[in-house]
C-alpha cells in the first residue's frame, strides 16, 4: 500500500511539474505593433513543440507614453505582479523592455536568465555595470544604414535627395548617429534631409517639394512632433499615396506600399532569442552562450519596384522579392499538370463516360416507373389536384379535377385558370403580398348545388401547386356534431333542474314567511287604530324588497338556463360566487358549509369561455360534493364542509374544490370523466363527462380529479386572459 502511494504522489509531482515551467515574454511597446506582434511569433514559432513550458507575455507600451512616472508605475505594478512568481527564462524584446530588466530584474525576478532581443547599439559595459553578464545573453538588432545609402544611391537612378522620416523616439534616437554619419559620407553624392519632426497631415506638401528623382527612407513614426500616437493604418495608407519610392529599415512595412531595402525581422530576432532561451533551459550557462547580430537581409517588392522603374538588375542576389510575376509555368500550372495526367486519366473518363450512360439510362427508367406510380397515386387521390404556373396556365392535374370539372384532361391543360374555374376566379388571382397557403370557401357546381371547398397551395419554383377537397359532408356532419353536443349540454343542464328548484323552493320560504308576517302585523294594525300613509308605505317597502329577492331569484335561475352562445371574457370568481348564490339554500338545509377562498383578492381572474356552462359544470361538480357528504352522513360518518379555492399561475387560473366526504373509489378515479359511468345508484354519467366536456373541448383547459385524506377533489385550470379588451 505504501508503495501505490508513494507512486501516486511522484506520479502527481511530476503532472504538476510538467506545469510549472513558466518563461517571462516582457515587451517594449504594446500588442498590435507589427514588430512586437513579429517578435512574438518567433518566440512562439520555437516554444509550440515545447507545451511544457508556458509563455506569458507582458506590454510596457512605451511608444504611447515613456515618462518617469508612468515607468515608476509599471514597476510598481510590476512588483506586486511578480511576486511569488519563478520564471525559467525572462526574454526581453527590445531596449526599453532590456535596459529595464537590467535595472530591476535582480527584484523582479531575482536570479533568472535573461535573453534579450531587438537591442539596437548594444554595449557590453551594461552588462557590466548592473552585474548581469553571468546571466544574460541575447540578439542585437543592428539596422544597416550605411548599406541602405548604398542600395537606394544604386537602385534610383540620378539620385539627389533621400529624405529621411523619423521621430523622436528612443529607438528613433538609437540610430540618428549612423544617419548623420553617413550624411557626411554621401555629401558629395547626394543630399540627405532628416527630418523627425514630423505631422503626418502636413508630410506630403513636404514630399512634393523634392526633386522627382528623390527616395524617402522610413525609419519610425510612432508618434508625431505632437506626442500623439500615429496609428498603423494612417501609414499604410500614406506608403500606398505617396509618389516617391520609399525604403525601410525593417520588414514589418513590406507588402504595405514600401520598396524596401537592407531589412531586419522582428521574427528572426524572436525565433534566435527562443532558441538561445533552450539552451538556456538544457543547462548551458548564458555566460557560454555568445551574444549574436543576425544579418539583415535585402527584401523587396516587386510591385513597388515596378512602379517606380527603379533599376532592378542593381539588387543584391540574394535579396528576397515578394510579388514576383509569375513566369509561364506558373501561369499554366494547370495546363502542364492536365498535359501530364491527361493520357492515364483518358481511360479512366471513358470508363467513366460509359458507366453514367448506364446509371443515366437506369435512372430515366426509374423515373418513367416513378412517374407512372405518380400518375396513379394522383389519380387514386378523391381531392382535385392541379399545378399552374405563375402566370396562372394550368400544367398538369389529377383525374378527381376533370371529374370536378366535368371537362377531358385536354380541355383543361394549357388553358387560364380563370377560363377553366370562373367561380374561383378572386381567389385565382390573389397577388404575391396577399397570397394565402389554406382557405376554405364555397361555390355552385354545375349541377346547381352548394358545395364547400378546402383549398391548399403551396409555391414551388415553376408555379403554385392546388388541393381542392370537397367537405361538404365533413361540414354536414361537424354541424350536426355541434348540435348534438349542445343538447347533450342542455340536457345535463336540465338534469340539475330539479336541485335548482329545490334551491328556489328554499330561497323562497323565507320571504314568503316574512310576506305573511308583513300581512297579520298589518291586520293587526288595522285593528288597533287607522293606518297613517307613512305606516302603509312602510309595510309596502318591507314587502316589496321580499318581492325583489324572490324576482332576482328567478333571474338567476333563468341566466343559468339560458345557453352560452358564443365564448366571452368572464370572471370566475363571479362565476364561483353567482353559483354558490343559487346552492346556498340547498347547501345550508342539508348542514353544508361552503368556504370559498380567493388568494389574489385584488386581481380579477378572468378567461374566455363559456360563462353559464362553466356555472353548469361547477353546480354538477357541487351537487356531487353534496351527495357524497350526504352519503358519507348516512353511514355514520362526520361530514358537511365544500372547500372551494382560487388561485392563479403565470398563464392559468386554478380552481379546486374539495370535499370532506370520504373520496372517490381508486378503481373508479380514472373512469369518472367517462360517459354514461356513474358510482351513483340512479346516476346518469353525464355530469363529470359534461364537465370536463365543457371545460376541457369547449374552453381549452384541464380538469383532473383525485383523492384527498378527507374526500375528493375536482382541480380545474383555466387559460387567463389577459388582453384590456
Amino acid at each position: 500500500m505504501r508503495i501505490v502511494v508513494l507512486l501516486v504522489f511522484c506520479f502527481a509531482s511530476l503532472l504538476w511539474a510538467s506545469y510549472d515551467k513558466e518563461i517571462l515574454l516582457l515587451q517594449s511597446y504594446n500588442k498590435g505593433l507589427k514588430w512586437t506582434d513579429g517578435i512574438s511569433l518567433g518566440v512562439e514559432s520555437v516554444f509550440k513543440d515545447y507545451p511544457e513550458y508556458e509563455i506569458t507575455t507582458e506590454y510596457m507600451d512605451s511608444k504611447k507614453i515613456d515618462s518617469p512616472e508612468y515607468f515608476q508605475t509599471v514597476l510598481e505594478l510590476y512588483r506586486k505582479k511578480f511576486t511569488g512568481r519563478r520564471y525559467e527564462v525572462v526574454i526581453v524584446a527590445d531596449n526599453f523592455a532590456f535596459e529595464f530588466a537590467l535595472e530591476h530584474g535582480s527584484t523582479l525576478f531575482p536570479n533568472t536568465p535573461i535573453v534579450f532581443c531587438g537591442v539596437e547599439n548594444f554595449d557590453p559595459m551594461q552588462l557590466q555595470i548592473h552585474q548581469a553578464t553571468y546571466k544574460t545573453t541575447g540578439i542585437v538588432e543592428y539596422k544597416e544604414v550605411d548599406k541602405t545609402f548604398e542600395l537606394i544611391d544604386a537602385l534610383v537612378p540620378n539620385l539627389q535627395k533621400v529624405y529621411i522620416i523619423s521621430d523622436k523616439a528612443y529607438s528613433s534616437r538609437r540610430i540618428k548617429e549612423q544617419i548623420f554619419q553617413a550624411k557626411e559620407k554621401y555629401l558629395e553624392r547626394f543630399e540627405i534631409i532628416y527630418d523627425n519632426d514630423i505631422l503626418l497631415e502636413t508630410l506630403p506638401q513636404k514630399l512634393a517639394q523634392l526633386p522627382v528623382r528623390s527616395a524617402v527612407l522610413f525609419t519610425s513614426l510612432y508618434r508625431d512632433t505632437r506626442e500623439i500616437y500615429v496609428p498603423y493604418a494612417k501609414l499604410k495608407s500614406f506608403f500606398k499615396e505617396t509618389q516617391l519610392p520609399i525604403f525601410a529599415l525593417t520588414s514589418i512595412h513590406l507588402d504595405e506600399g514600401v520598396v524596401g531595402g537592407i531589412m531586419v525581422d522582428p521574427f528572426t530576432q524572436g525565433s534566435e532569442a527562443a532558441k538561445k532561451a533552450l539552451e538556456i533551459l538544457g543547462g548551458i550557462s548564458p555566460m557560454d552562450i555568445p551574444i549574436t547580430t543576425p544579418q539583415a537581409q535585402p527584401m523587396f517588392d516587386m510591385n513597388m519596384l515596378t512602379k517606380h522603374a527603379l533599376l532592378t538588375e542593381a539588387l543584391p542576389k540574394n535579396s528576397i522579392i515578394i510579388n514576383m510575376p509569375l513566369g509561364f509555368l506558373e501561369r499554366n500550372r494547370e495546363l502542364v499538370n492536365s498535359v501530364f495526367t491527361l493520357s492515364p486519366l483518358l481511360l479512366f473518363f471513358t470508363i467513366a463516360l460509359l458507366f453514367g450512360l448506364y446509371k443515366k439510362t437506369v435512372l430515366e427508367e426509374q423515373m418513367r416507373a416513378q412517374n407512372e406510380l405518380d400518375s396513379v397515386l394522383l389519380n387514386t387521390i378523391q381531392s382535385a389536384i392541379f399545378w399552374r404556373s405563375h402566370e396562372g396556365i394550368l400544367l398538369g392535374c389529377n383525374r378527381a379535377l376533370c371529374t370536378l370539372l366535368n371537362k377531358p384532361k385536354k380541355e383543361l391543360i394549357g388553358h387560364h385558370i380563370t377560363q377553366i374555374m370562373p367561380n374561383l376566379k378572386d381567389f385565382m388571382r390573389e397577388e404575391e403580398g396577399s397570397f394565402k397557403t389554406d382557405i376554405e370557401l364555397s361555390y355552385v357546381d354545375i349541377d346547381g348545388k352548394k358545395r364547400d371547398l378546402m383549398i391548399r397551395r403551396k409555391r414551388f419554383e415553376r408555379g403554385v401547386v392546388t388541393i381542392m377537397t370537397d367537405v361538404t359532408e365533413k361540414r354536414k356532419i361537424e354541424l350536426e356534431y355541434k348540435r348534438h353536443e349542445q343538447f347533450v349540454l342542455q340536457r345535463s343542464k336540465q338534469s340539475e333542474v330539479g336541485e335548482m328548484l329545490a334551491s328556489i323552493a328554499h330561497q323562497w320560504k323565507t320571504p314568503l314567511i316574512e310576506i305573511s308576517a308583513i300581512a297579520q302585523s298589518l291586520v293587526y294594525a288595522r285593528k288597533k287604530h287607522a293606518i297613517t300613509q307613512e305606516e302603509a308605505k312602510a309595510f309596502s317597502m318591507e314587502i316589496m324588497e321580499q318581492v325583489s329577492y324572490m324576482t332576482q331569484t328567478i333571474d338567476d335561475f333563468r341566466a343559468f338556463i339560458k345557453p352560452s352562445t358564443k365564448p366571452v371574457v368572464f370572471c370566475v370568481k363571479d362565476a364561483i360566487e353567482d353559483i354558490l348564490k343559487i346552492l346556498n339554500h340547498t347547501l345550508k338545509y342539508n348542514y353544508i358549509t361552503s368556504i370559498f377562498t380567493c388568494k389574489d383578492e385584488d386581481i380579477a381572474l378572468q378567461t374566455y369561455g363559456y360563462p353559464n356552462e362553466f356555472k353548469q359544470t361547477l353546480l354538477n361538480i357541487i351537487n356531487n360534493a353534496k351527495d357524497a357528504i350526504i352519503k358519507q352522513r348516512i353511514a355514520g360518518k362526520k361530514a358537511g364542509q365544500i372547500t372551494i379555492t382560487l388561485s392563479q399561475t403565470a398563464h392559468n387560473a386554478i380552481l379546486g374544490i374539495e370535499d370532506d366526504g370520504g373520496g372517490m373509489d381508486p378503481e373508479s378515479l380514472p373512469h369518472v370523466f367517462d360517459p354514461f359511468y356513474s358510482t351513483k345508484e340512479h346516476g346518469d354519467g353525464f355530469g363529470l363527462y359534461m364537465a370536463k366536456l365543457i371545460i376541457e373541448d369547449k374552453m381549452q383547459g384541464r380538469i383532473l380529479a383525485s383523492n384527498t385524506d378527507k374526500g375528493a377533489k375536482i382541480s380545474i385550470h383555466l387559460a387567463k386572459n389577459t388582453s384590456n379588451g
